[in-house]
């Protein structure tokens, strides 16, 4: 009776929480093709876009709410795409889920305005509005599947997905992502590993402080790997993608 019971409250809380929709999105506090932060105003134009969705909006800088910073997956990430044309400015916006999945991509927007700060702000606008009340996923990524295994005693629940914990490594590093990669960062939060992108996706480059190297996924972890002369250093990484 008690394994009943069980399973009925982890299926009505599976069920319940999947769905609510997403309550945040973050967007990047500078965009990949610029070189400076907010150019021609475009990321308080994007931020304000998401808020008048209805979302609470954070730069990736930002420090985050307490619930937001334990689990990653609870926002929606916010990224324009400029596609290389030298005549014309072409702009597209991504929506994408903490594990980089595309889950929305909108109209193409484009310019032939030479002026750059008009071409933007029209591309921009043209490419945010054509997403107005579209955004309306479910976090059913955060619970995937449950699984129950029946011993002699007891039963014992096993999550599919790792999202679910009662408590972290005070010493875990969670991820969040940024352009072709992530930055990893503390419980403070301190970022501690900048991570871009390779072809592998157990493999990143990676930057510690003045230290450089790799940070490849083995099947005992995750760990950072570098050299210091002649001499090859591998430090263990507890980090929460």
């Amino acid at each position: 009776m008690k394994k009943v019971v069980l399973l009925f409250v982890l299926f009505v809380y599976s069920f319940s929480f999947a769905q609510d929709n997403y309550k945040y999105v973050i967007v990047p506090k500078k965009f990949s093709f610029f070189k400076e932060e907010n150019k021609f105003g475009l990321n308080e134009l994007t931020k304000a876009f998401f808020e008048k969705e209805g979302f609470e909006v954070f730069y990736d800088s930002d420090v985050l709410p307490s619930d937001l910073y334990q689990n990653r997956c609870l926002a929606l990430y916010a990224s324009p795409i400029k596609d290389k044309n030298l005549f014309v400015t072409k702009i597209y916006f991504e929506i994408k889920d903490c594990n980089d999945n595309l889950l929305l991509q909108s109209e193409t927007a484009t310019s032939k305005e030479k002026l750059l700060k008009t071409a933007y702000n029209q591309t921009f606008r043209q490419a945010l509005s054509s997403l107005n009340e579209k955004i309306n996923f479910k976090k059913t990524d955060v619970i995937e599947k449950i699984e129950v295994v029946e011993t002699p005693k007891e039963v014992v629940v096993v999550s599919k997905n790792e999202n679910i914990s009662n408590s972290e490594d005070i010493n875990t590093l969670f991820a969040i992502p940024i352009v072709n990669g992530y930055k990893l960062v503390n419980d403070k939060p301190e970022t501690i590993f900048i991570l871009k992108k390779t072809s592998a996706d157990n493999i990143f480059i990676a930057q510690k402080d003045s230290k450089s190297g790799v940070l490849m996924k083995k099947s005992s972890g995750w760990f950072f790997e570098y050299y210091e002369g002649d001499k090859l250093f591998s430090e263990k990484v507890e980090v929460k993608f």
